[in-house]
């Protein structure tokens, strides 16, 4: 049932979609009823009519002409419509519309089906790459690819969740989406590929996506000149003309606000760089257990911005104006400030209530009746970015090129009346200073500074004879946004007191200028002064291929200065309006007219890079964009001609293509079954290798495990040999001695006496050609082993021994450096004993083998044991088998002798498994 649903709601979707030029020529054929369906349509009367009078057309011909007229001309058309038309009541062209919906659906669900089956086919490989699962998941997310309970999934923190689980279930998750929405594949393809693990998979799904709509393209009989497309074209608006996966119903204005932030999660999720001081900034609405979540993982940048993105779309989720906070603290941050000002576009924009926003240290609320948020924001950032710019450029070469003039309409509310306010008490304080100093001025080289500053003004200062009168003159050159001819005066006259006041001026002017939109100053009059009159002047017109709303006045003020000339022509705007685009209507004094023309069209290819698409002085159009359209109208008019010929072989050859790509389509498929099989065994076999290369290095530790074992037992076997030798060869001497003292009673019972007691030592003492083994010996045996020990014992064994031989013999046996085994069996050894040799064993150099086995040491005993073995550089055999009261407590201390070559467990109480990093260690099973 849930996937019919989505199969509904896909097609759905795909009703929504631009329709091709072919399908409708093939599959709607509604004779005479053309022009009524073009008309139901919404197609221009005026084109309906021209098409109907054209002679020698059929009703095909003029179908196939009304339905181009409608594509090109309704960026709204869709199957959907032509579906609703064909069933109307005037039209009743139901069987059309049934078979044309039948067709639909049978194009919907072969495309559904070739796009699962692609994704399907990439699974395995996906499984295998992917390992940033956090960065894709937020990537499909803002796709609308994952719902937010998957996203929520990928962003938790869980270490009880493995990472194949995760993968599962993103994988799941992608796979339902295709699954419910073939158009989907794109978008998952384009993420894969903006990830450097699965890029390459990415471009294959791309790719084989690519060549199934083109499949679906090269099916259409129409020729390609019929509806003057290409793939390329056929793929855009299959995809991103059409609604996408079934949006989320946004009721109210939390799920609104929510929407907003998954638009822009992608570029979140990549750009924030310090989540934790954003956290910080966000304390007001995030948890604190959330914030010391963030903090906590100050290692991983990436965990710390998905537990502050999964916080942030909870609280627009609890509260829609929590954004308004998450963009004033996006702005903080040069990393994040674009997107904060994306989102706040987004958000000003919806149908949200009014927004309180800060402006100039102040807050302003956006109201219908107020100026629009986004045009006082838009302004703002354009202006700050504009004077980060211009503080690199020298003010005075700002002048050079400033003398065209960038007015403003009287009523531009509050901000205006301030600046021509300051702009008339700054010219107010000039003109007094310039009074104070009258007595040291000449007028006449004043009057020759203006007119060579300004030749058009030469007839107004003929009769003039005042300081006053001149700068009344000059001030018809300024504007409220530049006093530069007021400067220059000042400059030149060494005015000094009046320099600080006009850069006060300037400075104030040029924020100004740069906050004000296009769109502000609309069909406004620019001229602050009255217009020259136009028999010394002529009218220019610039005409800008902009939107009023993405422009400032600056920007108009920077085409300008690109033309070198143009200080010289004194060009003035005196109108901003709207007509095909931003129209600039300006004036010039007649004379320098020719000037500005070739100043123009010397960077005509500059201006129309920047938009410009007309250009026009007086009546006369001097350039316009239809020029070069005509031209290259009637160049590919010819093109076309040309070709005409080749179309009929190109039919030909692409019916050919058509059959050999079929053929090559199904040996790609068998090639493709075979490769997964291959890669299927290849896989098992590696799998199989891998284990017998396991067994094999288990088999050679063994091995040398078993030799060392096997070369100490045959040691073993050799001195008790010796020894029972020794044994026999001594009772033979006592029988002998019995047999001589027989007529001494007294003598022999003596005798008998030492006998008795001479094997009693033997017995605690046993000595081999390169060792020797003590029995609870005492400290007199004790003693006599340490004399007797030479440089050729390299084995000592000790059984049953007590802690005080112990603590007297081997602190003095490990000052020796021939001992390089010893083993201690049925001792049971305290800490304290290993203390009494803890700094010999340290600092010995030729012990090689130590064995403390058969209940002979305990947690306390090994983990003593294992701090002095830290330092030993020269042991490596340690056994410790047949010892239980060992356990997984003393498994940390044991882990630190990483050195050993053999670390033997068996019969203990501790998981070898529990001793991390040691690969040396042996233990029965």
């Amino acid at each position: 049932m849930a996937q019919h649903v989505h199969k509904e709601r896909s097609f759905d979707a795909f009703l929504s979609s631009v329709p091709l030029l072919p399908e409708l020529v093939e599959h709607i054929d509604v004779g005479t009823k053309w022009l009524l369906l073009g008309t139901l349509l919404h197609v221009d009367d005026k084109r309906l009519d021209g098409i109907e009078q054209l002679q020698g057309h059929d009703d095909t011909s003029k179908t196939l002409k009304m339905f181009q007229h409608w594509l090109t001309t309704t960026p709204t058309a869709s199957r959907r419509q032509v579906l609703e038309v064909l069933r109307k009541s005037v039209v009743k062209q139901h069987l059309v519309a049934d078979k044309y919906e039948k067709y639909l659906r049978e194009l919907h669900d072969t495309i559904s089906t070739e796009a699962f089956s692609i994704f399907q086919r990439n699974i395995q490989s996906l499984n295998k790459a992917l390992v940033s699962l956090v960065q894709v998941s937020q990537l499909l997310y803002c796709k609308r690819c994952i719902s937010e309970a998957t996203l929520d999934e990928m962003e938790r923190i869980n270490q009880s969740r493995s990472l194949d689980d995760k993968k599962t279930t993103l994988l799941t998750a992608m796979k339902e989406t295709v699954s419910s929405d073939y158009r989907k594949l794109k978008d998952i393809a384009t993420v894969l590929s903006d990830v450097e693990e699965t890029r390459d998979i990415g471009k294959k799904i791309m790719s084989k996506y690519g060549k199934v709509l083109n499949i679906v393209v090269l099916l259409d009989p129409i020729p390609v000149y019929e509806y003057n497309s290409n793939i390329e074209e056929k793929i855009s608006q299959d995809d991103d003309n059409t609604v996408g996966q079934p949006q989320e119903v946004v009721d109210g204005n939390e799920n609104c606000a929510s929407d907003i932030l998954r638009n822009n999660y992608s570029a979140l999720s990549q750009s924030i760089t310090q989540p934790v001081c954003v956290a910080e900034w966000l304390q007001e609405v995030i948890s604190d257990q959330t914030l010391s979540c963030v903090t906590s993982s100050r290692g991983s940048v990436s965990d710390s911005r998905a537990v502050l993105l999964k916080a942030v779309r909870d609280a627009v989720h609890s509260n829609y104006k929590h954004l308004e906070l998450f963009v004033t603290v996006l702005r903080k941050f040069s990393e994040t400030a674009h997107i904060g000002d994306t989102i706040f576009e987004e958000y000003s924009k919806s149908n949200l209530s009014c927004i309180k926003i800060p402006f100039l240290g102040k807050y302003f609320n956006c109201c219908d009746n107020d100026v629009k948020e986004s045009d006082i924001y838009l302004a703002q950032q354009k202006s700050m970015s504009a004077t980060s710019e211009s503080s690199l450029v020298d003010d005075n070469e700002k002048d050079k090129h400033g003398n065209h003039k960038i007015l403003f309409p009287r009523d531009m509310k509050k901000k205006f009346k301030e600046m021509r306010s300051k702009f008339g008490y700054t010219f107010f304080r000039v003109r007094h200073i310039f009074y104070s100093k009258k007595s040291a001025l000449n007028i006449d080289e004043m009057k020759e500074l203006i007119i060579d500053l300004f030749p058009d003004l030469k007839s107004q200062l003929s009769y003039e004879v005042a300081i006053s009168e001149l700068l009344n003159v000059v001030k018809g050159k300024c504007s409220i946004v530049d006093l530069c001819p007021l400067e220059n005066l000042a400059f030149q006259f060494n005015i000094e007191e009046a320099e600080p006041i006009i850069e006060s001026f300037k400075e104030e002017a040029k924020d100004f200028c740069k906050l004000v939109s296009v769109s502000l100053c609309l069909d406004e009059k620019l001229q602050a002064v009255a217009t020259p009159s136009r028999l010394l002047c002529e009218t220019v017109v610039f005409v800008f291929n902009w939107n009023p709303d993405e422009h400032t006045l600056q920007d108009i003020n920077d085409v300008l200065d690109e033309l070198e000339p143009l200080h010289k022509c004194h060009i003035q705007i005196d109108k901003v309006g709207t007509g095909r685009s931003v129209v600039v209507t300006c004036y010039c004094p007649a004379e320098y007219t020719d000037l500005l023309k070739s100043a123009v069209l010397e960077k005509i290819n500059m201006l129309q890079g920047k938009g410009l698409k007309e250009f026009a002085i007086g009546n006369s159009t001097v350039w316009d964009t239809t020029q070069d359209l005509l031209a290259q109208n009637d160049e590919l008019k010819a093109n076309l001609k040309g070709k005409n010929d080749t179309i009929t072989a190109f039919e030909i050859e692409l019916a050919t293509i058509k059959e050999q790509s079929e053929n090559r389509f199904k040996k790609i498929e068998a090639l493709k079954m075979d490769l997964i099989q291959n890669e299927e065994v290849i896989n098992k076999l590696k799998n199989e290798i891998s284990i017998l290369r396991k067994e094999i290095m288990d088999r050679d530790k063994s091995k040398i495990i078993l030799d060392l074992l096997l070369e100490e037992a045959k040691k073993e076997v050799e001195s008790a040999k010796k020894l029972s030798e020794k044994r026999l060869q001594k009772i033979e001497e006592l029988k002998l001695k019995l047999e001589s003292n027989n007529d001494s009673p007294v003598l022999e019972s003596s005798e008998a006496s030492d006998t008795d007691t001479s094997i009693q030592e033997d017995e605690n003492v046993e000595w081999s050609e390169d060792g020797v083994r003590l029995f609870n010996p005492s400290l007199d045996s004790c003693e006599e082993v340490i004399s007797k020990l030479e440089d050729k014992h390299e084995i000592m064994v000790l059984i049953d021994s007590p802690s005080e031989i112990i603590q007297f013999l081997i602190p003095t046996i490990l000052e020796r450096k021939a001992i390089k085994q010893l083993t201690i069996i049925y001792s049971s050894l305290t800490p304290e004993d290993i203390l009494s040799f803890s700094s010999q064993l340290s600092t010995n150099k030729s012990l090689t083998s130590l064995q403390i086995i058969h209940s002979s040491i305990s947690d306390d005993g090994v983990i003593v044991l294992a701090q002095a073995l830290q330092y030993n550089e020269t042991l490596q055999y340690l056994y410790f088998n047949d010892n239980p009261d060992i356990t997984s407590a003393s498994a940390q201390s044991l882990a630190k002798l990483y050195k050993l070559s053999c670390l033997n467990l068996d019969n203990t109480n501790i998981d070898p498994k529990e001793v991390n990093g040691f690969d040396g260690i042996t233990q029965d099973q």
